[in-house]
């Protein structure tokens, strides 16, 4: 496992907060929602899940203390916003014990002696009990700034962590396209099918320990009604075979063409897909897609 962790430079000081004249803030570090993901892993490692900075005006306020008290607000956050998370369990993690920070019934304490500028907020993470179709989150507020001043904008934060399995990662893909008419007979219509375009990459996202997503969907434009294609696209790849069955929640007709090999190569990291899809029950106009997707580097 790698983790990265980054401090982001604040260029917004005014002159006076520079001549020790202007507020000091606290505020979180790292982006409003704050995405970390990792390769798989089976014993209890700490991942910092997000810094909350104490930016002093002056050496007298670095050399003060403050309190900051941060409170959990997840299944509220979760219940107000659409999106693809789950609430992070407690059996999960524990909040890692660490000098000035201290956490109970889902309140962060944290207390910044002389010099102290930041406090890091880390989870020991039990990798046995990862669910890999599930992207965990946890989502704090500064509720108790200790007499410093809000960073508006940057006292709230949603930090996910999720597991990657083999395949996830971002790919470029080459290959072709083609459409059918329900009689079986090619579609001429040659803006709707023919070579992809070089240079394109999509992502595969985990959604289990052998099946990802496929994003964005496999789009093409006809010039006419604008832009055609498939959504919800999912491989499952067979760990002992390597064979893969491509699917789709956005159309039930998706599946490998018969008779064409679908399978994942581990050495060169590569996907070859042959797939097709009817646009409504059989026998209706079809599409087929003959992919190869190249792994390029992690998401």
């Amino acid at each position: 496992m790698v983790l990265l962790n980054a401090c982001v430079k604040d260029d917004r000081a005014t002159g006076a907060q520079s001549a020790g004249n202007g507020p000091s803030y606290v505020r979180i570090a790292e982006a409003q929602v704050y995405n970390q993901f990792f390769a798989p892993f089976t014993t209890i490692n700490p991942i910092t899940v997000f810094t909350v900075r104490r930016d002093a005006a002056s050496a007298a306020v670095l050399q003060g203390s403050n309190t900051v008290v941060l409170t959990d607000i997840t299944t509220a956050y979760l219940a107000s916003h659409t999106t693809v998370y789950s609430a992070m369990p407690s059996t999960l993690y524990t909040v890692a014990s660490q000098a000035g920070v201290s956490y109970s019934s889902g309140v962060l304490t944290l207390a910044y002696g002389p010099g102290d500028f930041a406090k890091s907020i880390v989870f020991n993470i039990d990798g046995s009990k990862v669910d890999l179709s599930k992207q965990y989150a946890v989502a704090y507020t500064i509720t108790n700034t200790g007499g410093l001043t809000r960073k508006a904008g940057l006292d709230t934060i949603l930090a996910t962590v999720a597991i990657k399995n083999a395949y996830d990662g971002v790919y470029s893909y080459a290959g072709s396209l083609a459409r059918f008419n329900a009689d079986g007979s090619a579609d001429v219509v040659s803006t709707l099918g023919g070579t992809i375009v070089g240079g394109v990459t999509i992502s595969l996202a985990t959604t289990s320990g052998t099946t990802d997503a496929y994003s964005p969907g496999l789009y093409w434009s006809d010039g006419v009604t604008g832009v055609g294609g498939i959504t919800g696209i999912q491989l499952a790849v067979d760990p002992a075979t390597y064979k893969v069955t491509t699917t789709a929640s956005g159309n039930a007709y998706v599946a490998n063409i018969a008779g064409q090999d679908n399978y994942y190569d581990p050495a060169s990291k590569t996907f070859h897909l042959n797939f097709g899809w009817y646009t409504a029950a059989p026998p209706a106009s079809s599409r087929q897609a003959h992919l190869t997707l190249t792994y390029k580097s992690s998401r």
